[in-house]
Order: C-alpha cells, then sequence, then structure tokens
C-alpha cells in the first residue's frame, strides 16, 4: 500500500513539472546547450529542460526520446543559417511531436512548439511564434569584446526577455491548473537580461568560428549504429541503423528517394518494389561489414545500379568512427563510374556497344568456365552461393545499364544490326527466363542456410536452359554485328 501511494505521489509530482524538450541539429549543438542554460536558468524548478547532448547518436536511445516527448509540453526546434547534411533539425522529433499534438484529447492542452532562429524559421514552423537569435553577418564582423558591449542595451523590453518572461507566467499558470503552489523565482530567475545576455554571447562565439556553408556536392551517406545492435544481427545491420544524407548530392535519389534520414528497416520497406533493391542492401551492408573486420583492407569494390538504371556508382568508405559508448559511424560516398568519351561516327560506336554487351553475355553466362555457367553453380561450395548470386545479379544490372546508356534497350536500334526475326526470337527467350533467375538468385540471397540447396538445384536448371536456348542466338547475333564492321557505318533510324 505504502508502494502505490509513493507512485501515486511520483506521478503527480512529474505532472505538476513543466517540459521542454529541445530540438536541434548536430550542427546546432552548441546553439542548442546555450538556450538550455537560459530556460533552466529563466524557468528554475518550475521547468524540466531536456536536451540529449552527446546522446544523440545512441540508436537505442530513439524509444527514451518518444517518452520524452510524449511527456513534453513545450518543443523548442533550433533552427540556424548553418547547412545541415538534409534538413534543419532533427525530423524525427518534430514529427513525433505534431503526432503527439494531434491525438491530444485534452481540450485544455498547453503543448506548443517554439522555433528559435537566426534568420527565418524553418517553413513547417512558419505559423509558429519563436524567438529569433539576433545576430546578423555584420554583427559577426564584431569582435568578442564589441558584440558584448552591444548587449548592453537589453532589458526587460527585449523580444527574448519579453518570451521568456510570458513562459514563467505560464508555467506558474499551469502548476496552479495542476493543483502545485507557484514556485517562488530566485535571483537569476529575475534576471532575464542576464540569461539572455549569457546566451548571445555563447551562441556568437559558436558562429564566429562556424563556417556559413560548406558546400558536399558528392553523393554522402552518413551510416549510423553500434556496437552492441552489430553483434545481435547475425552479419545484416540492425533495423534500427540510421542512415542520413550528407551534403547537397542528395544520395537518396540513387535509390529513388527523397533526402530524409531514415531508419534501415525503412529504406528496405520503402526500396522493396525496386528490382536493385537487393544489389543495394548487399552493397552497403558488404561496405559497412569489411570495416569493421579490418581497418586497412575494406571493401571498396562494391557497385550498384540506381533505380533509374541510368547511373552505376561506387560505393567508398571513407571514414569509420567508434565512439567510446559504442556507437559506430560510417561515411560512404557514391561515386559515379567514369565514363569515357564517345568519338568518331555514334552509330559505328552503338554497333561497338552492342557487340561488347553480346560478347560480355557470352562470356558471363555461356561459357563453361564462368563463374556463372550451371556447372559453377554445381559444383560451387553451399557457402560459396550466396556471394555468386550476388555477383551475378551485380553483373546483370550492370548490362541492363549499359544497355539503357546508349539506348539499346530499345528494338529498333538493335534492328540496324540484327535481323528481326532473331531479336524476336532472343527477345521470347530472354525475358522470361530474365525474371526467373533474378527471382531464382533473390531466393539464394535471402534463403536460409538449409534452403539454399533447393533454390540453387532451380537456379542450375534456369542457367542450363539459358545455355541450351541462348547459346545459337547470341552467335547469330555476334556474327551479324561483326558482318556489319565490313561495310560502311550504319545509319540508325529516330
Amino acid at each position: 500500500m505504502a508502494a502505490i501511494s509513493s507512485i501515486k505521489l511520483d506521478l503527480e509530482a512529474k505532472s505538476q513539472v513543466y517540459r521542454f524538450f529541445i530540438s536541434y541539429a548536430r550542427e546546432d549543438e552548441k546553439i542548442a546547450i546555450a538556450v538550455y542554460n537560459a530556460l533552466e536558468t529563466a524557468m528554475g524548478p518550475s521547468a524540466k529542460v531536456f536536451i540529449d547532448s552527446g546522446l544523440r547518436f545512441g540508436l537505442s536511445f530513439q524509444d527514451e526520446i518518444k517518452k520524452k516527448l510524449d511527456e513534453t509540453d513545450t518543443l523548442v526546434v533550433i533552427d540556424s543559417a548553418v547547412l545541415k547534411p538534409a534538413f534543419g533539425y532533427t525530423g524525427m522529433e518534430l514529427g513525433y511531436f505534431i503526432s503527439v499534438m494531434g491525438r491530444d484529447l485534452d481540450p485544455g492542452s498547453l503543448r506548443r512548439i517554439v522555433p528559435i532562429y537566426l534568420d527565418k524559421p524553418p517553413d513547417i514552423l512558419a505559423g509558429n511564434e519563436g524567438i529569433k537569435i539576433d545576430i546578423s553577418h555584420d554583427t559577426l564582423s564584431m569582435t568578442f569584446e564589441e558584440y558584448e558591449a552591444c548587449l548592453g542595451d537589453i532589458d526587460y523590453n527585449h523580444s527574448t526577455v519579453k518570451f521568456l518572461r510570458e513562459f514563467q507566467d505560464l508555467i506558474d499558470n499551469v502548476r496552479v491548473k495542476r493543483g502545485a503552489p507557484k514556485i517562488p523565482r530566485s535571483e537569476d530567475q529575475k534576471d532575464l537580461p542576464g540569461a539572455v545576455k549569457k546566451m548571445q554571447l555563447a551562441i556568437f562565439s559558436h558562429l564566429k568560428t562556424t563556417p556559413e556553408l560548406t558546400l558536399k556536392p558528392q553523393k554522402q551517406l552518413m551510416v549510423t549504429t553500434s556496437d552492441e545492435a552489430l553483434h545481435s544481427s547475425d552479419g545484416q545491420l540492425p533495423k534500427d541503423t540510421l542512415l542520413t544524407p550528407v551534403g547537397a548530392g542528395n544520395p537518396m535519389s540513387i535509390f529513388g528517394l527523397p533526402s530524409i534520414e531514415m531508419s534501415w528497416e525503412e529504406f528496405q520497406e520503402q526500396t522493396k518494389q525496386d528490382k536493385f533493391r537487393d544489389s543495394w542492401v548487399d552493397a552497403i551492408t558488404s561496405v559497412v561489414s569489411s570495416a569493421l573486420q579490418s581497418q586497412l583492407e575494406v571493401d571498396n569494390s562494391q557497385l550498384l545500379v540506381s533505380h533509374d538504371e541510368k547511373h552505376a556508382y561506387r560505393v567508398i568508405l571513407t571514414t569509420g568512427t567508434k565512439y567510446f559508448n559504442g556507437v559506430r559511424e560510417f561515411n560512404l560516398y557514391f561515386v559515379e563510374s567514369l565514363k569515357r568519351a564517345d568519338f568518331g561516327n555514334r552509330d559505328t560506336t552503338v554497333l561497338f556497344k552492342g557487340l561488347e554487351l553480346l560478347c560480355r553475355f557470352r562470356s558471363l553466362f555461356l561459357e563453361r568456365n564462368s563463374e556463372f555457367s550451371s556447372m559453377s553453380f554445381r559444383i560451387a561450395q553451399t557457402t560459396a552461393i550466396k556471394e555468386m548470386a550476388r555477383s551475378m545479379e551485380r553483373e546483370l544490372n550492370l548490362l541492363r545499364r549499359d544497355a539503357l546508356e546508349v539506348g539499346l534497350d530499345k528494338a529498333p536500334v538493335w534492328a540496324e544490326f540484327v535481323d528481326w526475326t532473331r531479336l524476336l526470337q532472343l527477345a521470347e527467350v530472354w525475358r522470361p527466363l530474365e525474371s526467373k533467375i533474378r527471382q531464382g538468385l533473390s531466393n539464394i540471397r535471402r534463403s536460409e542456410p538449409d534452403a539454399v540447396e533447393s533454390y540453387r538445384k532451380a537456379l542450375i536448371a534456369d542457367l542450363a536452359e539459358l545455355e541450351t536456348a541462348m547459346r545459337p542466338l547470341n552467335a547469330g547475333a555476334i556474327a551479324e554485328m561483326a558482318e556489319k564492321l565490313k561495310g560502311p557505318p550504319p545509319t540508325l533510324q529516330n
């Protein structure tokens, strides 16, 4: 009974405290801390101000963040003019709190969002009353001493001081509404101009040495997870791994996704219908996994094809960081594969590339000593099958990209070099077989170890059928195209 009474008292005490939550992007951490100190001073024991300084990259912390937001009365959103990797504040926190406000059934709820900004509030919060930090480019040209002298004008009529006073009064009213007495204000709480001056000086000092703009046009992705999660994920990236787009290059466009932070689980869910999705998952996982095993021999050989099939990128790990709390960060760059310039007659170039595609197809799938032949899959060790499937899928994707690059995905272009009857036969054989083989590769890659053998047998049968049906058609097409080289350059139809 005593325990129940104690819990009840704790809950009542908890409900009497007004709660702030400061949301910020990592680049604005020092601004957030300055705001935190000002709020702590101004509100005193009547309020609790939460800031996740130093813990932002702890992934298991997200559930705790949501619990804090469920209890929050006011979300303070920090937004500076500094270029962010993908957005100006933590989107998850803002989005979640908006949903909390939406499901709040209390008609007298005082939940609110307050933007604190340098230039203008973020568009989504343009209608919210907030605090503008009055530090301009001209102001930042001053010395610290000159700026400090300017702050002597801050008094109780200053906009930020007025704002803090309004919150003091609001919190007093909330305490009364919740059945708690007002807490007398300390001398520090009464000296709001002093608290605002300290906040402004701290922000000025930070901005004075902070780049306004760092241009990163490359496609860069920050992958954040933890040692604990990695060790329990059986060689895969944990579901709660964070993918954060960095700079202006928007790596998410490679996958047909918007430039927003998302979890690994969300990434896989949003790309599940894309035929390249498995190869994307493999490439990113392989690079990150190799970085865990060796600091010197990282797998930077991974290639992936964009969702629109027009570009191929090499995935390169530039930095791997391990924090003392076990958090891991991996900076991945997506560097587009070099495209060599074409010279001479373009029609001849297309003929050469078409011939190259046919020859590459032959060497990949129709020759006995290829690692992708039915015989190679038949005699390979079971432990090697999944990696063979990954490699084969990557080569199929690259063949597709190479064909699109010069328009060889269109039948009329091929018809300039190959007889229509042969083209029709090639299409009728290849299309259903490609679909079956891609599905077989996907089945192998996603299967449990005890199911690999059954999928291997199905794939071997499909590859054997491919070899039998495509070998004469491929050879005939190569012969026709080679014959074209003996005559004048072909003229392609539009």
